[in-house]
Order: C-alpha cells, then structure tokens, then sequence
C-alpha cells in the first residue's frame, strides 16, 4: 500500500499526473516480483492550515514524511490562497459545511473535508479512479469516508436533501446548534440521521465496488478503522464497518502509530474480536495493523494477532526499508515455515459475547461510558482470564449464527433489541444455553424507541421498575456461589424485583436484586442489575500530548480495574459453563494470554503470549517506544515451574515452537477422559510460544 505525504490527494491535485505516473512505475516493478500493490488516499481530507501554529505544524510533519512542500507550487499555492481549482472546479465548491455555522467543516487534521455526497466531488473523484486503476494497481482503498465536524456534519444542502429525501425528517437550519435536534437521542429525526450518515457512507463504497466492476475490474478492497466501535467512530462520524465488510476484501484494526503498540493490548484485542466477527460472518480475512518500532515490539504485536486468531500488518515509515525489512523478517519468516500452526484458525470458542451495533448507533448519546466499555471490559476480562470467546454481530444473533456451538451468550448491556433477536436469544435459552444479560439489555428497539413493556420479565423471572443513577452497594446474600464481598458501584443500576428468579446479590438497603439468576427452559439466565464490564474496564493508554496529530513523548499507562467485579464476573461465567469448559490453565500467572485454534488436519494451535511484563508498567509514564520486559512467569504471583493445560480437544503429540528457540520441544501429552493435558515448563516462554497439539 503506497502512502505518506501525498495521502492528501486533493491538496496535490496539480501533481495529479506525477503521482499516477510514479504509482504506475511502482506498479511495474512490483508485479515483476510477484508484489501486489493497493493504491491508498484520503479520498477528502485536504490541508488548511489556519494561523501560525498550523502552519508550521504542517510543514514539519510533511517534511518529517520526506516531502518538501516549497518544492510544491501547487500545494503552497492552495494554502496560501485557501482554495484550488481542478478542471474547472474549486475545491470550496465541493466542502462539507458545519451545520452549527454554515462555513466550512474543519476536521482534526488542520483542515476542511470535502463532501462525498457533492455531485461535483463524485464526478472528479470518479474519474481520478479510472486513472488510478489503469495503472494496473490490485487493489483500492478509499479512505476516510466521513462526516465532519465530529457529530454534526455535514449540513451541505446535497446532505440535507438527501437526508430528506431517505426519512422524511430535516435537519435544523445552518447556523443553529439545536440541542433539540443535535445530541438528543429522544428525538426520532436526529436518530434517523446517525443511521441515515451510516447508511451514506456506506452507500459511497458500494458506488466504488460498482464502478471498478462496471469497468471489467476486480480489485482487492481493505477496509480499516481504529476505532470502530466507538460512539465516536459512529455517532461521531457516521462510520461503520458493519455496513461495509460485505464489500471488503478484509478488514482490520489499526493500533494507531502514537498508541504505546505493545501495552494497548487489552483494548486492541477487543477490537480485534469485533472484526473477527465481521470477518467470520463474511468469509474473509481479519488482520491488525501494528507500528512496532523494533524487532522485540514487532515480535510482541505480531504474536498477539497469531493469538487473536488474525493476520498481521507492521509497518514503521520512519525507518529505513533496509531497517523495516530487517525487524519485520524474523517474525514474517518463522510464520512462513509453520503454514500448519498459522493458516486459516478456527475458532473452537464456546463462549459468545454480543457486540450491538445497534446499541452503540443510538443508546443515550456519544459517550462510551453508556455501552461499548461495559461490552469492552467483558473482552478484556475474558481474555485476560483465557476463557476463549468470541463476539458475534446483531445480525448473528437474530439469524442464530454460531448459536448451536456456543454454551454461554454475553449481552453487555445489549440495550437496543430487535424482536427477532429477542426470540433468537429466548429459543438459545430454552433449548439449553446459558445466557448474561446486563443493566438495560432489551429495553429497547433496534432503532432507539424505548419499549412500553419490558420483554424480557419472563427470561430473566423479574420485572424492571425502572432504573437510578445513585451509587450502590451490591450485597451477596449467604449461600449464593460468587465472591462474598459487598461491591460499591458509581455505574447507573437496573431496578429488577424478583419473581420467580433466585436473587445472588441485592442492592443494599432496598428489595432489589443486584445479581439474580433464573432457569428457563432447558437453560439458565444470570442478570446484572448494573454494568459490572464498565466497572472492571482496563484503560487504553493515555496520552500526554495535547495534540492528536503530535506524537506524544510518553504515555501514562493505566490497567487499572475493580479486581472484586472481575471476581465476580468470572465466577457467574465459570458457574454457568460448569464443569467441563474448553480450556483450563494452572499454575500461570496474571499476564500469560493462553489461546487456541483449530487447524487443519483437527490439529491445535495454542499461542502463549507474555503479557506481564506490560501490566507491570501500571501507572508508569513510558516512551515511545516503550522498552519491552519479559518476565519469568515463574517468579511472579500465580506462576509455577510448570505449567499445566488442560483442554478438552483430542491430541496425543504436542510440540512447542518459536521464534526465539531454534529446536522445537516435543512436551507431555496424557490423555483424562475427554481432555488432553499438556504440561510444558515456564522457562520455555519468553515472549511467545506456540503448543502444536495433533
């Protein structure tokens, strides 16, 4: 993929037939050694630097990426007069504008976006494709399709219109921020226009697909985001993968390249599952794009995609090719010589945890404290605890995808519900599953109307009677299977009364159940009055700087999380898969991430990853990039000279690899009704190591 100081095409609309003629020579030399090249832009991001700051700013990240503007006339000539003219057409003409003000839309990148939906824009832009493809490229990848500013945009009179013309509603005038209309999830028109921005961007790489295919093309097609699902991703700018990966090639997360790469893991292996979704659903590839910055940190980031069941991408433009080639080539070459261990991963999980789409769209408003981190932190929970998992989507759910392999559905506080859903989710149940449903799951509709009725009193044996948004005190009653400690909760609380369910926990000093289970049918139904995910959610870390565009000198680093909740959480997890569950892990400590795989062949592949030496870093300010430390899983809390797996898969050989030994190491196998166990010392794992169970 080819990028760098030119990502912003229509700033460099002068050089246009320069930049075609190097990607067609790239091209050429690529495809005679078997490389395939995917051509990658801004398709309307331009630079607008406003005052002496960004100008500045503007000239020194371009130059750090190897371009010198001055060498640029028609790039310095836009910024200098605001605008550029391309056949015939200036670019003001085809801005989004901020509804709030009716003038341009900034965006967070010193500059105005152009508008996807502009008939002008989609006539030049199309045609600058057919030139992109006739150079021979494989593959297309159209980015930043967005709405700006972030929440509002985009008020040009083609939205509107078009907005009109698919709801029947109509935005507020510009130069009006209503909060009656922007912000107010209440209201049915300004819900209609988060899907409707969904729906539009969508709209524009299904005309992409079109076009390429109605000129005889096939073309790979990536899609990317690093934050998808986020209410800011969304709500914000009317991005969504969901709508998309039916007509992608394959989609992937990037850990963006001021992230600390190696200690946003908890966040990004969340991520990650949520693509793996889209990408079981749809037949395609998943993969995680990394910047490690040496061998040690790509080493790291490429073993926690292998243990997420993904493909990786590392890049680093700062370096030299001769660098890059170097630090990525250990990694890239063990994987190539283990087509066996890496090709094609199965998931065998039994768990599944629901990522609602249509909850983060339009529950409560732009803020992941309302859904995603109560979702994010089951993840993040799980996987530290290696209870393999999946996420499965709102479409999965209502069509029953997966549901006969799974043991134990997860709805973190799936509030928005469709009532196909909600029958998928009572036959799950009645037919023998397990099921976890948090706060205010099912309150709602798909599209945000809240119910009249509660549906799911009869599922769960209690009635809801509203909720409160006080701090709480959640007290285990006596004989109850979880932790006995009292939990003291700032989260909103459901107020569930018990009918015919068996309360484990109340909300102090009232007759609410806190935690209550419930048997359904064949099944079982435990309820959380609150988020306990939310509680119990591992921070990403944070950075220092001010300024998203300037690379921070550090990161603070934060994994703090309410050890008692995760106590709690996995106890009600390990309860309701009982006795026999897919993986057990003893004598390892807090930061060894176990995962496993079906290959071909019914053989297994079982990634350990050292972790521990990240979690260590709590509350420490470190560079970037951070120096990486690897522990002895032996001498830390929880860790034993050996340890033991114990997974319930056939196998009577195991073999240990890796890329920091050079002989493979042939480990213990014996054979306990229906599980394998393997024994393997905690000396064999520095960083990572790969178990080949067949």
């Amino acid at each position: 993929i080819t990028f760098g100081g030119f990502h912003f095409r229509w700033s460099f609309v002068d050089e246009w037939p320069q930049l075609l003629d190097v990607l067609r020579q790239i091209v050429e030399s690529c495809h005679r050694y078997g490389i395939k090249v995917i051509e990658h832009h801004s398709a309307i991001l331009t630079h607008n630097p406003q005052g002496e700051e960004e100008w500045a700013w503007t000239m020194r990240v371009r130059h750090k990426q190897g371009v010198d503007l001055t060498r640029h006339p028609g790039f310095m000539r836009g910024l200098r007069e605001g605008d550029l003219l391309y056949k015939g057409v200036w670019l003001s003409q085809m801005r989004q504008i901020d509804p709030r003000t009716g003038q341009f839309a900034r965006t967070n990148y010193r500059g105005w976006a152009l508008c996807f939906n502009n008939p002008l824009w989609r006539k030049l832009y199309f045609e600058h494709l057919e030139e992109i493809y006739a150079t021979g490229v494989d593959g297309i990848m159209t980015d930043d399709i967005q709405f700006w500013p972030v929440g509002f945009g985009c008020g040009c009179p083609h939205c509107r219109r078009a907005f009109t013309e698919a709801t029947g509603y109509e935005m507020p005038p510009n130069g009006l921020d209503d909060p009656e209309f922007y912000g107010n999830m209440d209201n049915p028109a300004y819900r209609a226009w988060i899907i409707w921005r969904t729906q539009s961007t969508a709209e524009h790489h299904q005309r992409v697909t079109e076009h390429f295919r109605r000129l005889g093309y096939e073309l790979c097609r990536p899609f990317y985001s690093s934050s998808d699902t986020t209410t800011w991703a969304v709500q914000g700018l009317g991005g969504m993968v969901e709508n998309v990966a039916h007509l992608m090639s394959t989609v992937f997360t990037e850990v963006c390249s001021f992230d600390a790469q190696a200690h946003a893991w908890p966040w990004e292996g969340a991520e990650a599952q949520h693509r793996n979704a889209l990408a079981r659903r749809h037949g395609i590839p998943s993969m995680c794009l990394f910047y490690p910055h040496n061998k040690e940190e790509n080493l790291f980031c490429w073993a926690l995609t292998k243990s997420w069941g993904q493909r990786y991408w590392g890049c680093n433009s700062q370096l030299s090719f001769q660098e890059e080639t170097e630090m990525l080539k250990p990694t890239f070459t063990f994987e190539a010589a283990h087509p066996e261990i890496y090709e094609r991963p199965e998931s065998l999980a039994e768990v599944g945890v629901l990522f609602s789409a249509q909850t983060r769209n339009t529950y409560k408003g732009m803020d992941d404290q309302f859904y995603v981190r109560e979702w994010c932190g089951w993840c993040e929970t799980l996987m530290r605890a290696n209870i393999p998992y999946d996420v499965i989507t709102d479409p999965d759910l209502a069509e029953r995808r997966y549901l006969e392999r799974l043991r134990l559905l997860i709805l973190p506080n799936a509030a928005h519900l469709s009532s196909k859903q909600l029958a998928a989710l009572e036959a799950f149940v009645r037919a023998g599953g397990k099921a976890i449903l948090t706060h205010e799951t099912g309150c709602y509709d798909e599209m945000g109307t809240r119910r009249a009725d509660y549906p799911l009193a009869k599922l769960i044996g209690a009635a809801l009677e509203g909720t409160s948004e006080q701090a709480s005190v959640w007290r285990p009653l006596p004989g109850a299977p979880i932790p006995s400690s009292k939990l003291h909760s700032s989260a909103p609380v459901a107020l569930f009364r018990p009918l015919d369910a068996q309360p484990w926990a109340i909300l102090e000093g009232t007759d609410y159940a806190a935690v209550f289970v419930h048997p359904y049918g064949q099944g079982q139904v435990l309820t959380f009055a609150g988020k306990p995910g939310l509680m119990s959610w591992i921070g990403k870390p944070a950075i220092l700087s001010p300024d998203p565009q300037v690379p921070p000198t550090g990161h603070l680093v934060n994994y703090d999380r309410n050890e008692a909740v995760v106590e709690l959480m996995l106890a009600c997890v390990r309860y309701l898969l009982g006795s026999r569950p897919l993986l057990l892990v003893k004598g390892a400590p807090d930061g060894l991430l176990v995962s496993l795989y079906r290959q071909r062949g019914n053989a297994l592949a079982i990634h350990l990853v050292n972790a521990a030496g990240t979690l260590a870093d709590n509350h420490r300010e470190i560079p970037v990039p951070a120096p990486l430390s690897f522990p002895k899983l032996e001498t830390l809390p929880g860790g034993a000279p050996a340890i033991e797996l114990r997974i319930r898969f056939p196998g009577e050989r195991a073999a240990l690899f890796s890329p920091e030994r050079k002989e493979r190491l042939e480990l213990p196998v014996r054979r306990e009704k229906d599980y394998t166990v393997i024994s393997l010392p905690a000396e064999g794992i520095h960083c990572y190591s790969v178990i080949h169970l067949r």
